[in-house]
Parts: C-alpha cells; sequence; structure tokens
C-alpha cells in the first residue's frame, strides 16, 4: 500500500482534496440552512403577531345612555330617577322605595319596559286612572307654511310685521313658491339674523 501511495501520490492527493472539498461543502450547506431558518422564523414572528392584533382589535367601549324617568303617585319616595340600559317598571319601582300601603298594584304592569322622558303613576287604591300613565313629555311645534300660509299668519312670525309680510307674499307672487329658507334674503328688509330666527318656526317643502 505505501509503496502504491508513494508511486501514485498525485492520484491519492486528488482523492484527498475532493473527499477534503467535499466534507467542506456539506459543512457549508448545513449552516447556511440553519441560518435561512432562523431568518424565517424572525420574519414569520412579527407577521404573525400582526395578524393576531388585527384578527383581535381591541374593544372600544361605550359608555351606557343615560335616561330619566319621573316616577309619580303611590311610590314612598316619588321623584325623577336616572337610569341606564334596559330597565323595567319593577326596578324603576325599587329605585323610589317600591309601593306605599295604598298603591293600587293591580293596575300597574310592573314588566313594562322604560324609556327615557318616562311618566309613571302609582295610582290609589280605588282611583280609577290608567294601569299605568306613561308620557315622553314632547311638545310639538306647529310651523307656518311659507308657500301657502296667509298675511296674518306670516304676521305671527318672530320680527315679522305687516311690512315684511306683504313683501313676502309679493315676493312669492312674483317668483313662485320658496324652495329654500335662503330665497328670504332676496326680500328687502330681511336679513341673515332674522333668517336664523325663523328657521325653526317656518316650513318650506
Amino acid at each position: 500500500m505505501f509503496y502504491w501511495l508513494k508511486n501514485n501520490w498525485l492520484i491519492a492527493s486528488v482523492v484527498i482534496g475532493i473527499i477534503a472539498f467535499g466534507l467542506w461543502e456539506l459543512i457549508n450547506s448545513s449552516q447556511m440552512t440553519n441560518t435561512t431558518i432562523r431568518s424565517n422564523v424572525s420574519q414569520t414572528e412579527p407577521e404573525m403577531e400582526l395578524e393576531e392584533e388585527i384578527v383581535n382589535p381591541i374593544e372600544h367601549t361605550t359608555e351606557p345612555v343615560k335616561q330619566f324617568v319621573d316616577v309619580k303617585g303611590e311610590v314612598m319616595k316619588p321623584d325623577m330617577y336616572e337610569i341606564t340600559g334596559e330597565k323595567r317598571v319593577k326596578e324603576v319601582i325599587e329605585m323610589a322605595g317600591g309601593f306605599t300601603d295604598q298603591a293600587n298594584l293591580e293596575q300597574v304592569n310592573l314588566a313594562q319596559k322604560v324609556v327615557d322622558e318616562m311618566v309613571i303613576i302609582v295610582p290609589k287604591i280605588g282611583e280609577e286612572i290608567q294601569t299605568l300613565q306613561t308620557t315622553t313629555n314632547e311638545t310639538t311645534t306647529s310651523k307656518i307654511p311659507l308657500n301657502t300660509a296667509t298675511k296674518e299668519e306670516i304676521e305671527t312670525l318672530p320680527g315679522i310685521g305687516g311690512v315684511k309680510a306683504d313683501a313676502i307674499l309679493q315676493y312669492r307672487e312674483e317668483n313662485g313658491p320658496f324652495t329654500s329658507i335662503q330665497d328670504l334674503e332676496g326680500i328687502t328688509g330681511i336679513g341673515t339674523k332674522t333668517i336664523e330666527n325663523l328657521a325653526e318656526f317656518i316650513q318650506i317643502p
């Protein structure tokens, strides 16, 4: 063997070189693979965190709407009460201290839902009254239809006297029906301030 290597040293050197190169390539390839895996992991983790943030957004809580109920009649503490969320008459009566001894319980619907500005009247025994009286205290304001109103009706508007009422009627006859409240700017004596004051009192289709 030694004699063969001595006479074929060149061939032996080439074989050894090939083996060494192969081992070096194998080791280098393994290191590159590990580096690539670590790189992919480091790039994937932030993406996963971002996806989690998108899938699970922060929930924003909103405060419940406040409502007010007026409780009258045969309860221990008649008063106005502030409530939040959905309530029933029974819960509001409890807030008012409960019924008195004179309360006509048969006429009270404890299961009725409570709404904002509701008035709950608990009648006495023997009183002829509805089971539960409720109102929303809403008032309606009659608006003057400017395109059909008479002179007398127009004169009831704030800041409008006989002269301006005649001017409004004349404008309506010459230009046709009003299409918006801003049309009043074309009438002499009616300025921006007057129009702002009239806005809630007139109706224009």
